[in-house]
This record gives C-alpha cells, sequence and structure tokens, in this order.
C-alpha cells in the first residue's frame, strides 16, 4: 500500500490526515511478474489503518469468498509436498490462507528467517512495481490538487503500465530485474506501519507458513535462492 499525497479536500476534517502527517488516500496494489498491477484498490482515507484498509476493501471480498480466480494448489518444485498459491504481504496485512506475513521478531529462528527473507524477495516485485509508477508520474511526488478526481487519476496511471508492460520482451525484464533493488517509492514512505489486531492468525495459514519454511530450508527448497 502506498498514501497518495492530496491538497487538503475541502470540508474534509481530519479523515484524509495520515499519521505521515499530510492529507493522502491510499492505493492498494497487487502486481505480476512483469511489474503490472493486476488488482488495485484506490481512494481509502489517509487516516485509515492499513490492516483496515483491506479488511474493508473489494481485493479482500474476493480474496475471502474465493472470487479472485487464484490458481488450484499445486505441488512445491522437486516435492510431493501440495500448496496453494499465496500473496507475499508486509507486517500491515493479516496473516491469511492466501496471504503470507513474515514471522514476528520476537518469534524467529534461523529457519523462520530463512522464511522471511524469501518473502520479502517475492515482495521486492510490487514494490518495485510502485517504484516504477513514482518514477513515471511525477505527480506522485507532491500534492495532487484534484481531489475529487484523485482516485480516478491514480486509476489511470496504473492502468497504463500494466498495458504499457505487456509490450515488455525478455531482454527488457531480464535487465528491470536485475535492477530492482534500484527502484524506491518516492511517497515519503517511512517505517513500515504496523497493524494490531486482537484476532489470532488463522490455524490453517500458520500451517501453509511452517510449510513453506520447512520447504524453504529443505535440500530442494534451497535449490531456487541458490540459482538465482
Amino acid at each position: 500500500m502506498e498514501n497518495i499525497r492530496l491538497k487538503c479536500p475541502s470540508n474534509s476534517g481530519s479523515m484524509y490526515y495520515n499519521y505521515k502527517r499530510y492529507y493522502s488516500i491510499v492505493l492498494q496494489g497487487f502486481a505480476d511478474a512483469w511489474y503490472r498491477f493486476i488488482a488495485i484498490d484506490v481512494g481509502a482515507y489517509g487516516k485509515q489503518s492499513y490492516g483496515g484498509i483491506f479488511r474493508q476493501s473489494s481485493l479482500y471480498q474476493l480474496l475471502s469468498s474465493n472470487n479472485f480466480n487464484m490458481p488450484n494448489a499445486e505441488k512445491l518444485p522437486l516435492s510431493d509436498v501440495e500448496l496453494p498459491f499465496v500473496i507475499p504481504g508486509d507486517e500491515a496485512y493479516p496473516l491469511l490462507s492466501y496471504l503470507m506475513r513474515s514471522y514476528p521478531r520476537r518469534q524467529l529462528t534461523e529457519s523462520r528467517r530463512s522464511f522471511n527473507y524469501r518473502l520479502s524477495r517475492g515482495r521486492r516485485v510490487v514494490e518495485s512495481a510502485f517504484g516504477i509508477l513514482a518514477a513515471k508520474w511525477r505527480i506522485l511526488n507532491k500534492p495532487i490538487k484534484t481531489s475529487n478526481m484523485a482516485d480516478r487519476t491514480v486509476k489511470c496511471m496504473c492502468f497504463t503500465q500494466h498495458s504499457h508492460r505487456e509490450g515488455l520482451d525478455e531482454a527488457s525484464l531480464l535487465e528491470l530485474q536485475n535492477q530492482e533493488d534500484s527502484f524506491s517509492t518516492n511517497f515519503d514512505e517511512p517505517e513500515r506501519q504496523l497493524t494490531r489486531s486482537n484476532n489470532r492468525s488463522n490455524l490453517t495459514a500458520r500451517r501453509i507458513r511452517d510449510a513453506f519454511t520447512v520447504y524453504f530450508n529443505s535440500d530442494v527448497g534451497r535449490l531456487p535462492e541458490n540459482s538465482n
């Protein structure tokens, strides 16, 4: 998720004023391996917590009702273990059967650190997608004055990025992946906002995360990492 700066909307009170101390709406997006936004949700008030925004979004409704068209579960490479496809998320997101987040720092073991590292590598794609968006559209580096049209403006930007990446050839994609670490989101992002929830993590989700952890620390699970 990223905060999109706004010029203070009239008669809005503090609803758009976020914890970073500026006015904004929130852009939430999922990206594929080609840095294309395949699903977005934009327009939530900047004051809302990231976890709350996700819970109230149409993306959450589609995912939780199994209507997001996620691929069926498959066996992991070189393994008989079958696990579902999942979305890598950061600490702002809940741990769900289709959405993985890292282990808390106070509970880390060597194997869990390995999982967190692999999850972080997966998240870099969407973080780079946000970085590409910010680098291409300089309007995102300053408050948008047309607050009543900001959500439509951002949707058009994301759609343009999706269409442009469809024609990315293999050589260009490889070069982009090699430069991935150089991208940064220019949305004035401080430390990650952590969501505090009274709900315990879903038991099924924890078992799925633990299964990925075991796999990533097995001999076959380390092969993809060592081959990069």
